[in-house]
């Protein structure tokens, strides 16, 4: 199954990279990232279905999500594609 990271969720990503270098060594926000996707194509398997998020408002978009550390990622899985919509710290979350 291929995993799609759209450009909202794709931007956080960037996002949480540059804060992970800034705090840690060069290339950690990288290295984060790399694990992060490979955390989603753990999920991401054919004829699997998913519960929707607790969140509602994810919920009422038909996003189910998945966690990784303190981070969510919201998805959808379209014909043979595991799509993450959103990635949200998960403490913003109600």
């Amino acid at each position: 199954m291929k995993v799609e990271i759209k450009p909202e969720a794709e931007e956080t990503l960037f996002e949480i990279a540059y804060f992970i270098d800034c705090i840690n060594t060069d290339g950690a926000g990288g290295r984060w990232v790399d694990r992060f996707i490979q955390h989603l194509y753990s999920y991401a398997k054919p004829n699997v279905s998913y519960a929707l998020c607790h969140d509602s408002e994810l919920a009422a978009l038909g996003l189910s999500c998945v966690s990784f550390n303190d981070w969510i990622a919201a998805f959808a899985i379209i014909e043979d594609t595991f799509v993450v919509r959103k990635i949200i710290r998960g403490s913003f979350l109600h």
